[in-house]
């Protein structure tokens, strides 16, 4: 592929990746389109250049976010021009799109797009609520994004996120609550729980921006776990990360620290206040 095909090819990528996201930093595109053995600082210089490109063209808009950077969005032009090319692509333009809690969305596209360059197929939220998957709401509930066949699994059907960037509110805990005493508890029988058409879901993944969020919601989790007699193999379906991202929503790591059933030490033993817990 000669360069200005290679050019081209990398800015439809983005708008493509822009459009199933709903809006991205340019971290984020950068390391969707060059991951791997390109260095930060050459991610960088080669974003600037494209997303540059594409605003001169009215493809893309950018906003400021809550604690500096930027988010890039699809404009109509955008749509237009991604839908010339790839015909078959669903693309949809973000100007309507809220940004809405940017710590939490942030978060939420860095864990999907690592799942993505590891090799998962995803669902991203936005995808979701703009009905260009298939509809996935449970007890009340969609996901903050969904993962399947991601190499190494062993859960053999969809990977429920739930991002945890600040402490879950008792309407919220109790929605969560109920997805797991139902949904999740039938999806860990013999012939499990579909979702949509040949989609079974598999397990529920919450994502922790720190220790003591995790510490947090495990505490009020296993309150009820006890309290109900939630059998292990539910408790094991319920996996733990930690998800890692500076202050300026730059991605820093992925880390599995356990299930509901193997807690990490440091979150089993951690100390909480009266009102944390107390919460449930």
């Amino acid at each position: 592929m000669d360069t200005h095909a290679q050019h081209q090819a990398n800015l439809l990528d983005g708008l493509e990746a822009v459009s199933r996201f709903g809006w991205l930093t340019r971290d984020q595109i950068t390391r969707i389109l060059w991951p791997g053995s390109s260095t930060a600082a050459t991610r960088e210089k080669l974003g600037q250049r494209l997303l540059g490109k594409a605003q001169e063209k009215g493809l893309l808009l950018r906003w400021v976010i809550d604690g500096g950077g930027s988010a890039y969005v699809l404009r109509p032009a955008g749509v237009g021009y991604l839908k010339s090319f790839r015909p078959t692509v669903p693309a949809k333009s973000g100007l309507d799109f809220r940004l809405g809690n940017v710590r939490h969305r942030s978060l939420a596209n860095n864990i999907i797009l690592q799942r993505m360059l590891e090799g998962g197929r995803v669902w991203t939220e936005y995808e979701i609520l703009t009905r260009r998957t298939p509809q996935i709401e449970i007890a009340g509930k969609i996901p903050d994004g969904a993962v399947f066949d991601l190499p190494g699994s062993l859960s053999g059907g969809m990977d429920w996120i739930e991002v945890e960037a600040h402490a879950r509110k008792r309407r919220d805990f109790e929605a969560l609550c109920e997805f797991i005493r139902g949904p999740l508890e039938i999806a860990c029988r013999p012939g499990g729980y579909q979702i949509a058409e040949g989609e079974y879901l598999g397990t529920l993944g919450l994502y922790f921006a720190d220790d003591h969020l995790g510490a947090l919601l495990t505490h009020r989790l296993l309150q009820v776990a006890h309290a109900e007699d939630w059998p292990d193999t539910l408790r094991d379906s319920i996996e733990l990360y930690w998800a890692q991202q500076t202050p300026g929503s730059r991605w820093d790591g992925l880390k599995q620290v356990g299930t509901l059933l193997y807690l990490p030490e440091s979150w089993a033993t951690k100390k909480l206040s009266a009102l944390e817990s107390s919460l449930t």
